[in-house]
């Protein structure tokens, strides 16, 4: 059974988090947190603040930047994690780092292990089975490496996060009306988050 919580921003929806933990009995406190989503980002602040509002619930973190560390740190890292959040950022560059060096099906293997994931914005787009639809929200151009758009497909839904939220008021928008009548996107802003149970999604 999949325990998946997705945020638009991790900050906003810690209340939302602390009743994912208390349902679903998380007693781990340790969570692998990779921020490397961000790494080609022009702002950054979301990363602190959401590192900051998981240590206040009371977890401790370890920081892996799977573009810099080595591929046999990341395997081991995910192997070893009890909980896995990928902070949010740029989702194709993500998506290209985990597939360059073969995190991505390990991460899915993980997660239907009973691994708990948390995933903010970008981290949210790349469990959709594609993550084409989200060119209008992020340069595509930023994962030169990228030879496909293939996501991770582990939900049916397709998360569409910062739901009229600046900065992507208009991007979000073009989004929907190009994209709902053949997707299962689920809009939410940044005060919601989407819980997963087996591959359906609910927000809360």
């Amino acid at each position: 059974m999949k325990t998946i919580f997705l945020t638009s921003y991790i900050a906003g929806t810690t209340r939302q988090l602390a009743d994912f933990v208390q349902k679903n009995q998380i007693n781990s406190k340790n969570i692998l947190f990779i921020p490397t989503a961000g790494n080609v980002e022009s702002y950054t602040g979301y990363i602190d603040e959401g590192k900051a509002a998981l240590q206040q619930l009371g977890f401790q973190l370890e920081l892996l930047d799977i573009a810099s560390a080595d591929t046999q740190q990341c395997h081991q890292a995910f192997a070893a994690a009890e909980i896995i959040c990928i902070a949010g950022g740029n989702t194709f560059y993500l998506l290209q780092q985990l597939k360059s060096k073969n995190l991505d099906q390990l991460l899915v293997h993980r997660l239907a292990q009973g691994c708990i994931y948390i995933g903010e914005s970008a981290g949210a787009i790349i469990l959709a089975a594609d993550i084409e639809y989200s060119s209008m929200m992020d340069d595509s151009s930023l994962a030169p490496e990228l030879d496909n758009y293939a996501g991770l497909n582990v939900i049916d839904c397709y998360p569409l996060p910062h739901y009229i939220e600046e900065p992507f008021v208009d991007s979000v928008q073009q989004i929907y009306a190009k994209y709902s009548n053949h997707l299962k996107l689920i809009p939410f802003n940044n005060q919601q988050a989407v819980v997963v149970s087996g591959r359906d999604c609910t927000i809360v």
